[in-house]
């Protein structure tokens, strides 16, 4: 059996990142690692984060869970997350 053929594209626009908030909810811990204020506000308020975050099993996946989806795991209360929710708004939106 042959592999179908198809035609090229007739106009490809390029992909570009639209700006959003950043938040405890919407935004990966790999991606809040990446902006130094957002982490900054994060160290701060979730005191000894870094070192839950450390552990092995989970660092593959901190570019899938967000703080919010590790309440249910201790990593944080929401109450906590609140608070950082607050603070990363007024950052302002990100790319």
């Amino acid at each position: 059996m042959d592999a179908p053929l198809y035609p090229p594209a007739a106009r490809f626009v390029q992909p570009v990142r639209v700006a959003y908030t950043i938040s405890t909810s919407n935004t990966p811990i790999a991606e809040l690692m990446k902006i130094p204020a957002a982490w900054a506000i994060v160290v701060k308020e979730v005191p000894n984060i870094e070192a839950r975050l450390s552990v092995p099993m989970l660092k593959p996946h901190l570019g899938n869970f967000s703080l919010r989806s590790l309440v249910q795991f201790g990593f944080s209360t929401a109450e906590q997350l609140d608070r950082v929710d607050a603070q990363l708004k007024a950052l302002g939106d990100v790319k």
